[in-house]
């Protein structure tokens, strides 16, 4: 969860600012702190696109925005899901594939700037399978048995936005730049500049 609040020196900023229309400060505040909020949850999805290859859609739809109201001045963004399956990042080859056309070994890669890594552990070899339910997966045999078979799964869209050294960690100071920039245009916007 990521919240973007204002401190007592920015309201008092404002508020000296606007002078005499000092009673429009949490208005003006608020206004900035929703605009920011969207700015930033776009920024993390572009960020987070670029260095995992996941599809931008997946991290949009993830992260919800709570606004900041002129009682309580202060904007959240919230990511919620579940560990993603590996099928969901980029593998080689993308369908299930049997008999003469099935590939040596399933290769995948996570990271963008990684290259696809082969799945072989332990002379096991992962394969794409389709199950009964329609869900289609990466998987391996757990042993020389045809079954059990596991599911090969990777980061959830939380974990990959708040990894500080990929993710939100590159896209915090840009929030509190753009925090800056959208009072400032509040301000500009009350004083009719």
């Amino acid at each position: 969860m990521i919240e973007i609040s204002y401190d007592r020196n920015m309201l008092e900023q404002v508020e000296r600012k606007l002078g005499r229309m000092k009673s429009e400060a949490p208005k003006a505040l608020k206004n900035a702190l929703n605009q920011t909020a969207k700015q930033a949850r776009k920024d993390l999805a572009d960020e987070a696109q670029k260095t995992y290859t996941v599809k931008t859609g997946r991290f949009n739809k993830a992260m919800k925005i709570k606004n900041a109201t002129p009682a309580r001045l202060e904007a959240t963004i919230k990511a919620t899901g579940r560990v993603m399956g590996l099928k969901d990042y980029k593998v080689s080859p993308a369908t299930m594939r049997t008999g003469a056309n099935r590939p040596d070994v399933v290769k995948a890669k996570v990271l963008k700037a990684s290259g696809m890594k082969p799945l072989e552990m332990g002379g096991l070899k992962a394969f794409v399978t389709k199950f009964s339910s329609g869900h289609v997966a990466v998987a391996q045999r757990r042993g020389a048995a045809r079954l059990p078979i596991k599911s090969f799964s990777a980061n959830s869209i939380p974990v990959m936005l708040g990894n500080e050294k990929r993710v939100y960690g590159i896209v915090k100071p840009h929030i509190k730049d753009n925090l800056k920039q959208n009072v400032n245009a509040q301000v500009r916007k009350i004083l009719g500049g």
